[in-house]
């Protein structure tokens, strides 16, 4: 449940959904990349680099010639000084395929500035990112159920496609994050690195992430909440509004009320994190109050999810 909050758009909000990045920032986004557990093979050859043993540039080892292996890969230097056949091993090098996965249920237009805003504009740096790496990048809206999807594209070229997606990304409302996300996870047929942008507020969003899991993607949750939701501000007697069903209540706030609500909170957040921890999953929790650029270029890559 949430206090009924004043929608309106500050100028500083507009300017921040308008712009997204600025091109000073996306300069300094370009001496980053997206931080894997492992690499997913791809139909192109990319920047990141393979344990696989294939056909690149990249000379790794040697290894005995067996019959029905490529003549064309023989070192027949090495059998002239040797009279043995050897193959040449090289590093495959192949292509991350990145989707930035953003709820934009209704409880997400919460706070100053609103989340979704702050989560767009995750979701446009991480993206830049990535394409400035050659890796191909995604998104999808997680909205009533369904993935809205914008498909992989690969080179910066692409970034100001990803960024006009994102911009244009409305609240809706409910997620339903659980169908949502395996809405996306049988329509995408590449799996790669889901980056999942949300409160979590929506109930059953794990059955989401096991249907990701299960098909091998490797998932990353960016937890997104407002100051006030951690450590509310309000007293006295409230009007509270449920942003999604608009269900009303009518509470009297006081200071034990207060540390209730705090420690349910932390439960809420601890539940979520220890989740990540038992299937392998990254996790960062981070508010909206955070500087926008001391959370990417400091705070993410200090979690270990940029580098």
């Amino acid at each position: 449940m949430q206090q009924e909050a004043q929608t309106t758009t500050t100028p500083t909000e507009a300017q921040a959904e308008s712009e997204l990045l600025t091109p000073d920032f996306l300069r300094k986004l370009e001496q980053l990349s997206l931080a894997v557990k492992r690499v997913f093979p791809g139909r192109l050859r990319g920047e990141r680099r393979s344990t696989k043993r294939g056909a690149s540039v990249e000379f790794a080892d040697y290894r005995n010639y067996v019959t029905g292996d490529d003549f064309r890969r023989i070192d027949w230097n090495v059998y002239a000084r040797l009279e043995k056949l050897f193959l040449k091993l090289f590093v495959e090098e192949e292509e991350l395929h990145v989707y930035l996965l953003v709820d934009v249920s209704k409880s997400m237009t919460f706070g100053t500035p609103p989340k979704l805003i702050y989560a767009k504009r995750i979701a446009a740096a991480l993206a830049y990112i990535g394409l400035a790496n050659l890796d191909r990048v995604g998104a999808a809206a997680l909205a009533e159920g369904k993935a809205l999807a914008f498909p992989p594209r690969r080179g910066k070229r692409a970034a100001f496609l990803v960024f006009d997606y994102l911009r244009s990304l409305q609240d809706c409302a409910v997620a339903d994050l659980s169908n949502a996300l395996r809405d996306f996870s049988l329509q995408t047929a590449q799996p790669g690195l889901a980056i999942v942008i949300s409160d979590f507020f929506d109930q059953g969003w794990e059955r989401g992430i096991l249907a990701l899991l299960s098909r091998r993607f490797e998932v990353v949750l960016l937890h997104i909440l407002d100051e006030n939701e951690v450590s509310p501000p309000y007293v006295g007697d409230l009007l509270l509004v449920d942003s999604e069903t608009l269900e009303r209540r009518e509470v009297t706030i006081t200071q034990s009320l207060l540390r209730a609500y705090e420690a349910r909170f932390a439960a809420f957040c601890g539940e979520v994190e220890s989740f990540c921890n038992r299937y392998g999953c990254g996790y960062v929790r981070i508010t909206n109050r955070t500087p926008f650029e001391d959370l990417v270029l400091s705070y993410l890559r200090h979690r270990g999810m940029v580098k």
